[in-house]
């Protein structure tokens, strides 16, 4: 790589790089692994002959490069005005791998100090709930998911139910941070003022998180059922309490809506559980005959 005959050899060795998978500014372990990885793809004992052409263009690069030392593969990398920007791009992937690699480790760490220090301390210790409540303000989805994984027997504390309140009423829910939050063991009572206190935001949560605040309360399932998706109606319609009603006003309000997700899981409850609220709503039962979705005309009539 000298003299004259720098930009045609550099051609070349971009050139093979390239029919290798690589780009300027690899090293020659990239080559080497790079090359292993193609042959055991493309060798003819595992492709038959339609990979000759190319078994043989990747073999040829390999030997073209081969001989190469790295600080030859850098001396070609720094000729070309393009690999400031890709090694600029490549130190920034690396720092920011960096500090992943540093965020899991202090994560790990806490995660090890947390189990140390329940497993010693008694739960009612004030400086037990105070760790938990704090870290369930993170906007780190792992330092959530190890707080709850680690905050079973203080669950049913109300400043635990405080605080895992404010995380269930953000914007968006990362589905760890849902999992992990319904197969905490709530009693009644701290489920059900939880499950009122976060309905509003349901129309975020996933099924498997809704099935688990709902429980069997039907004052719970009026509240979630007036905010969650429609997909998710059938989810808790299907939980309802045999014989037992639904406050007229919700059923009316669930009713007015033309969308089937709703009105047909809502009209199979009504006809199982409480089908004298069909005298009660008629007239929406008859409009409801002239519906888009042969479903619902099927459970009004079965209604009226």
């Amino acid at each position: 790589m000298h003299g004259g005959y720098i930009q045609i050899e550099n051609k070349e060795i971009i050139t093979h790089l390239k029919a290798l998978g690589l780009d300027i500014g690899a090293t020659p372990e990239d080559i080497r692994a790079s090359f292993r990885r193609l042959a055991r793809e493309l060798h003819p004992d595992v492709t038959g002959s339609k990979s000759d052409f190319r078994f043989k263009q990747i073999t040829g690069a390999y030997n073209a490069l081969k001989s190469l030392t790295a600080e030859e593969l850098e001396a070609l990398a720094q000729s070309d005005p393009a690999y400031a920007y890709i090694r600029a791009e490549r130190e920034r992937e690396e720092a920011a791998r960096r500090a992943a690699e540093k965020i899991d480790a202090i994560i790990d760490r806490y995660e090890r100090d947390i189990k140390d220090y329940y497993t010693n301390k008694p739960s009612e210790d004030r400086t037990g709930i105070d760790a938990i409540t704090f870290r369930l303000k993170s906007r780190n989805p792992k330092v959530i998911g190890v707080a709850l994984k680690h905050s079973g027997h203080l669950v049913n504390r109300v400043e635990f139910r405080k605080a895992i309140t404010e995380l269930l009423k953000r914007p968006e829910i990362d589905e760890a941070s849902a999992e992990a939050a319904s197969v905490l063991p709530f009693d009644d009572m701290t489920r059900k003022l939880l499950a009122l206190d976060v309905a509003g935001n349901s129309q975020n949560f996933p099924a498997g998180l809704i099935i688990s605040l709902i429980g069997n309360d039907t004052d719970v399932m009026e509240s979630f059922l007036l905010h969650v998706k429609p997909e998710n109606t059938a989810v808790i319609l299907r939980r309802w309490p045999s014989g037992k009603s639904m406050n007229m006003n919700v059923l009316r309000t669930l009713l007015a809506n033309d969308d089937a997700n709703i009105l047909v899981p809502l009209l199979s409850a009504m006809k199982a559980n409480f089908p004298g609220a069909a005298m009660d709503n008629k007239k929406r039962l008859a409009e409801l005959e002239h519906h888009y979705s042969a479903a619902v005309r099927a459970w009004a009539k079965k209604l009226v």
